[in-house]
């Protein structure tokens, strides 16, 4: 299923012989083109048998979840080469007190959260999305460590490479493929303190693509360099602008979430439904200096 293209790098330490690099075969070649490395750190090919808990958590330390849904790490599994996160109803009798109260208490859905944060590259992730009315969601966020992002003074970023719907409530999502940037004033808590932003040009693009997402597996990639920002669907590119702010490190995120203010509850009868990544491949060019990756 997957492909494989070899290079001679040498990256973070890990140095590639004759296009081999440890755990990925060949390494792949960047699709940009010139001067890039691969950066294993970043990359999964997800052909074990779990996550890599080296590399991501299987939930988000510091989200529980959009209501009326929470993550759930039994959500989130790896097999057949690609990692699978599910979205369910949950079961009344099973749904906690404190779930209840709170507002969790009608589906479970799922998050992987990168343990380390990167600055700049060419992300690209082979992704099919779950044919559910669920966002289905690879983005960048995250920038500040408590208790930082809890204070006024400064921002919390966040790129959304796509959020796209396999199944919307509402026809007008339907094959639209959306990419949003956010910057938000701190205190920041995620979704509940990140209303107030600033203000940007060419801050989100909404387009309609010629295949249904679950439908079969595509390719969108991201490049993000300190001049710019460009956004890619199976090798062509499909929005573009300038980075004026995005230059603090991000984690990279996989997640599917109730999206319920913008589109609507899921079906119940769509449900369980899994969104399938086959690979996470990252790069940086060489000439940039790799920034420190921070983790918990």
């Amino acid at each position: 299923m997957k492909k494989r293209t070899g290079v001679m790098c040498r990256v973070l330490g890990w140095v590639v012989v004759a296009g081999v690099c440890e755990g990925f075969g060949q390494t792949p070649a960047c699709p940009m083109g010139g001067d890039w490395q691969f950066v294993p750190a970043f990359s999964d090919e997800f052909n074990g048998e779990k996550l890599d808990g080296a590399k991501w958590w299987d939930f988000n330390p510091e989200w529980y979840g959009r209501k009326p849904g929470c993550f759930a790490r039994a959500n989130v599994s790896v097999k057949d080469g690609a990692l699978h996160l599910a979205a369910r109803v949950q079961k009344q009798d099973e749904v906690t007190v404190e779930n209840k109260v709170r507002g969790y208490d009608q589906f479970t859905t799922s998050s992987v959260k990168s343990k380390k944060r990167i600055l700049y590259g060419y992300f690209e992730a082979r992704c099919k999305s779950m044919r559910a009315g669920v966002c289905n969601a690879f983005w960048l966020y995250d920038p500040l460590d408590p208790p930082a992002k809890y204070r006024e003074g400064s921002f919390s970023e966040e790129i959304d490479i796509f959020e796209i719907f396999g199944k919307p409530r509402k026809a007008e999502y339907d094959r639209v493929y959306c990419t949003t940037v956010h910057r938000f004033y701190t205190p920041y808590v995620e979704s509940i303190a990140n209303y107030k932003q600033t203000p940007l040009p060419k801050k989100a693009a909404k387009q309609k693509l010629p295949f249904d997402f679950w439908a079969d597996y595509h390719v969108y990639g991201f490049l993000w360099t300190p001049t710019e920002m460009k956004w890619f669907v199976d090798g062509k590119e499909v929005f573009a602008r300038d980075n004026d702010y995005y230059s603090t490190a991000l984690y990279v995120m996989f997640d599917c979430e109730i999206m319920r203010d913008w589109v609507g509850l899921p079906d119940p009868a769509d449900l369980p439904a899994t969104f399938d990544i086959d690979y996470l491949r990252v790069w940086q060019p060489k000439e940039l200096p790799f920034p420190p990756a921070k983790g918990f």
